[in-house]
């Protein structure tokens, strides 16, 4: 499996069992996550990814491959990582 890594906090695949989801192709509701998310739309990388932990549970869908539900937004707050690195060794930047 390709690692993947949240846009939002830094966290990868490889250090945490949370699912990572793709930002919507549809380009309305590409435009209401980078809103909430104060993220410019202009400077969003092809394959931008948000873990699981930024959603609530009630917005996935649990299965073999959690997914998803199509209404379903970006709501927690930026996590910041746990590991002891500093807060600017965490931050990523989207310019």
């Amino acid at each position: 499996m390709e690692r993947r890594q949240c846009i939002l906090c830094g966290v990868s695949s490889e250090k945490t069992e949370a699912t990572f989801h793709r930002f919507p192709s549809d380009k309305k509701k590409q435009e209401e996550w980078c809103t909430i998310l104060s993220i410019d739309i202009n400077n969003l990388p092809l394959h931008a990814f948000i873990c699981a932990n930024h959603f609530h549970k009630s917005d996935l869908i649990e299965g073999k491959r959690t997914q998803l539900k199509h209404s379903a937004v970006p709501s927690v707050e930026p996590l910041r990582q746990t590991d002891g690195s500093s807060d600017e060794e965490n931050e990523i930047n989207l310019a």
